[in-house]
């Protein structure tokens, strides 16, 4: 797997209102090769924010367009061009730490079922064991064991002679090619 440091990484702040990302490759092009560029999405609703992140082949090459491009207008909004920085994990305001990290917060488990015993109406635990669930593939196998093959069935091999070669219809000319003058 290639992984790609971040010295050709440029954040691209206060871009206009739905600014496409062909745009910003666009804008970064006369600078060098432009690797990928992405105006940043909101997760919830698809538009588009007012930032993005733009990856440029060499560190010299974000460098020029960095200095070219800071603070220059487009569409009446002062473009604000940095490198990218990437925070270390654990650190505050960097990206978050744990086995699920940066995972959508699941919905709360619900509690165990109760069942209402007696008259008194006091809720209770089932008194029968819960039986744990079974794998697809156990349940495949116990299925599997109880299906018998099928019958085995005689069958009659027919033997068919072989096809003639036969000699093709047409005939190849061959010449040789004229001189070259």
């Amino acid at each position: 797997m290639w992984i790609r440091n971040n010295k050709g990484n440029v954040f691209v702040g206060n871009l206009p209102p739905d600014f496409p990302d062909e745009r910003l490759a666009e804008a970064f092009d006369p600078f060098g090769i432009v690797l990928s560029a992405r105006v940043a999405r909101d997760p919830d609703t698809g538009a588009r924010l007012r930032y993005g992140f733009v990856d440029i082949a060499t560190e010299r090459a974000a460098t020029k367009a960095i200095d070219a491009l800071h603070g220059t207008e487009i569409d009446g909004c002062k473009l604000n061009v940095k490198a990218s920085e990437k925070k270390p994990k654990g650190a505050p305001g960097g990206k978050p730490v744990g086995p699920r990290a940066g995972a959508r917060p699941q919905a709360p488990r619900p509690a165990p079922r109760r069942i209402l015993t007696g008259d008194d109406g006091e809720m209770a635990t089932p008194a029968d064991p819960v039986q744990p669930r079974l794998s697809q593939s156990a349940i495949a196998r116990e299925q599997l064991d109880a299906i018998e093959p099928p019958p085995r069935r005689d069958f009659e091999v027919v033997v068919r002679p072989a096809r003639r070669k036969t000699t093709p219809n047409f005939q190849v000319e061959r010449r040789s090619l004229p001189p070259r003058g």
